[in-house]
């Protein structure tokens, strides 16, 4: 096991954050995307050696002020035009609970999908008034919780309806209300396996039980679809907009749109998208104006909730691994690191990711500049498991390679497959400390649960 205390990497040599800056694919990495007086400092090789000699070969960094950043800067693009939004952090994204509370002190909602979500938000002291329980699967019990907690529970299914009346049978005298999930075309092409049917029968007979019950009210509407592009925030509006005019006789307590939100991106990610990413107050324009323009006359206007996650945390945590071997193999160099695709994308989709080399400059790197460019290869068995294909050197052993734009479903979708997952840090950027935010998971701690061992 190794050593989780607190570590000051001045300590080991570094006399402040800036170091190597070393080659990189893109001009990305060699720019930061916020202002220069904001500019996030980049990590000498000596900083991340030290980490490494205390905390493993691989590990992430997180940084909070850009998490803080993202969060502040969506909820003005909203507020600014309609000013009774609310942020709700999409936990599934990434539940590292660091994370998680620092949205819940700016004000954010915590939005979660699962029993388990649901009860590290109550562990973490978030007032059940601040949780929307969403998703295809939720225990009675966690339900049952949720409700008395005064959470907006979205009813996703039959099954969802079934759960709450069996609650609301049990405590007549106890008041509750509903949201339900609205399953509608967005495209011809793609058809969710989400909620309700709007122009089905089920949609308009829960509405008809849920509006017979004599302690159930329906609140309000929700729904998520996984594009990102301005055109289907824009259907999504006018569709939710239509729904509610035919659902409630007056304005409801709330609109949900879910998330699906573009955040800050580095070049060499956007040019993989059909459409130029959208920015924070573009998606504000478009959906803020549909919805003021709607309950303009009204008496009462509806709670716009927005549930971001990738937007919020995706470039809020860096990768960072050991290069241990080279080879050359049939003229391609390959270099095998202490990492794998699955730290930094483990569904596969992004393989565009902004790296940046960062040299040893104590080791010579004069044989490595024959060839210019390196396929880099992760440590798992698998032959399709490459981080970067053709990153330009030069490159020698014990060098390191950051990743960025690795916070979103990084942490929550890798498999302990091979070796165990690693740790997250933080690096203060006033004191030069690093302390854990997660250890890193140990074989003993993996295995602890299978029986005969």
């Amino acid at each position: 096991m190794k050593d989780r205390g607190v570590l000051s990497y001045r300590a080991k040599g570094d006399s402040h954050l800036m170091g190597d800056t070393g080659s990189s694919v893109t001009s990305e990495s060699r720019r930061s995307t916020r202002s220069s007086a904001n500019a996030e400092p980049l990590l000498s090789w000596k900083t991340i050696h030290a980490c490494a000699g205390t905390y493993g070969d691989s590990f992430y960094v997180f940084d909070e002020s850009r998490l803080r950043e993202n969060f502040t800067r969506l909820t003005v693009a909203f507020t600014a035009r309609y000013r009774d939004t609310r942020i709700a952090y999409s936990y599934k994204t990434n539940y590292t609970p660091t994370i998680c509370k620092a949205i819940e002190e700016m004000g954010g909602y915590a939005e979660v999908v699962s029993e388990m979500e649901y009860d590290l938000a109550r562990r973490l002291g978030i007032s059940g008034k601040r949780i929307i329980y969403n998703g295809p699967y939720k225990s009675s019990s966690s339900v049952r919780d949720a409700l008395y907690a005064g959470a907006i529970v979205n009813l996703d299914s039959m099954r969802d309806h079934a759960i709450v009346m069996s609650v609301a049978s049990e405590a007549p005298q106890q008041h509750f209300s509903v949201g339900l999930r609205c399953n509608f075309a967005l495209a011809e092409d793609c058809t969710s396996r989400f909620g309700f049917d709007t122009n089905g029968s089920q949609f308009r007979w829960v509405i008809d039980e849920i509006r017979s019950s004599r302690n159930v009210s329906l609140s309000g509407l929700h729904c998520h679809y996984p594009n990102r592009d301005l055109a289907s925030f824009k259907i999504r509006m006018l569709q939710m907009l239509d729904i509610a005019s035919r659902v409630f006789p007056s304005a409801p307590a709330f609109l949900n749109l879910g998330g699906g939100f573009f955040g800050v991106m580095p070049e060499s990610m956007q040019h993989t998208y059909k459409v130029t990413p959208p920015d924070f107050n573009q998606y504000a324009e478009v959906i803020c104006d549909l919805l003021s323009r709607a309950y303009a006359t009204s008496s009462g206007k509806p709670t716009l909730f927005i549930e971001p996650g990738t937007a919020l945390v995706a470039d809020t945590l860096r990768f960072y691994v050991r290069v241990v071997d080279i080879k050359d193999i049939r003229g391609r160099r390959i270099a095998t690191v202490a990492g794998s695709l699955f730290n930094i994308s483990p569904h596969s989709r992004v393989r565009h990711l902004p790296v940046r080399v960062i040299p040893n400059n104590d080791v010579s790197h004069a044989g490595a500049l024959i060839p210019e460019k390196y396929d880099i290869a992760g440590y798992t068995c698998i032959e399709d498991d490459y981080l970067t294909r053709g990153l330009p050197g030069p490159l020698k052993v014990g060098d390191f390679l950051e990743y960025r734009n690795v916070g979103s479903y990084s942490i929550v979708m890798k498999p302990p497959f091979i070796l165990p997952n690693v740790p997250i840090l933080g690096i203060s950027q006033e004191s030069g400390e690093v302390f854990v935010i997660r250890n890193g998971e140990s074989a003993a701690s993996l295995f602890e649960s299978f029986r005969d061992l």
